[in-house]
């Protein structure tokens, strides 16, 4: 997660990430610019990032702004960490499965700022010994897909995944989760599936999506959550990261009810 030179998440202390203070509610983002939305059906964000030619690399953040949304967070990764989990390619099967697709810039393959969260609340939800976890391997997740419409490697390589856990482990039930240009890479490798993989899928949550109120391939809606927090531009089809973009950590119990709630369901 290379979010350029306006902010360092490892400038936080480590201690500051061991042992965080209560949650806080994230302080409203002021004066921001109008929230740019996507012309009628192009898939390409409007905006100044995705009006750069070529798109940057990195992301220009408000360093303020990410320590105010990840104050308080269980499980927020510092930069370089690095933190990944391939229990699906090493054959691990569990009760429950998890595969997550990480955002822009973000460390492969769990990212920083909701992907360990919410492995951590899935954790303390089901047991550590019941969830395996696979982040989305062969995602560059730059800028440049994001603005193409997500990244078609990570489509592609999340589509393939879902077919593995349903052939290696039939007895698991699967989340599929993204967060950001992740959630994009859901709505595209979803697509891409054959009706039985579809079926296999027991639910699908998406933080800051891009994509927000479109179907998430033949998922049906009673399996999905879409978590957007109010002003999110991404959500509303812009390309500003904005301080509630930055905030889904704070989310993350709550979309882990749901998937308990889908799981006791069952497809």
């Amino acid at each position: 997660m290379r979010l350029s030179t306006f902010v360092t998440i490892s400038s936080f202390a480590a201690s500051a990430l061991a042992a965080p203070a209560p949650a806080i509610t994230p302080t409203a983002v002021a004066n921001h610019a109008p929230l740019e939305e996507r012309a009628g059906t192009t898939p390409t964000p409007t905006g100044t990032l995705c009006a750069s030619k070529p798109p940057p690399t990195t992301l220009p953040l408000n360093q303020t702004q990410l320590v105010d949304a990840i104050t308080g967070c269980v499980g927020v990764q510092a930069l370089g960490t690095n933190l990944t989990r391939n229990d699906i390619v090493n054959g691990v099967c569990k009760p429950f499965t998890l595969i997550f697709a990480r955002g822009t810039t973000e460390d492969p393959n769990l990212g920083n700022l909701v992907g360990p969260p919410l492995v951590y609340a899935l954790n303390a939800t089901f047991g550590t010994n019941n969830v395996a976890v696979q982040g989305v391997d062969n995602y560059p997740g730059n800028p440049a897909e994001f603005c193409a419409g997500g990244s078609p490697e990570g489509s592609q390589n999340l589509a393939k995944l879902i077919s593995q856990t349903r052939q290696q482990c039939p007895k698991t039930k699967l989340c599929v989760t993204g967060y950001s240009q992740g959630s994009a890479v859901v709505h595209n490798g979803i697509s891409q599936l054959s009706a039985e993989d579809t079926a296999f899928i027991n639910s699908v949550v998406l933080f800051g999506d891009p994509d927000n109120g479109k179907p998430v391939g033949k998922v049906p809606a009673s399996k999905v959550r879409t978590k957007c927090r109010p002003g999110d531009n991404i959500c509303a089809g812009g390309d500003m990261v904005l301080q509630p973009h930055l905030s889904y950590c704070h989310d993350v119990a709550a979309e882990a009810a749901f998937v308990q709630a889908r799981f006791l369901v069952g497809n």
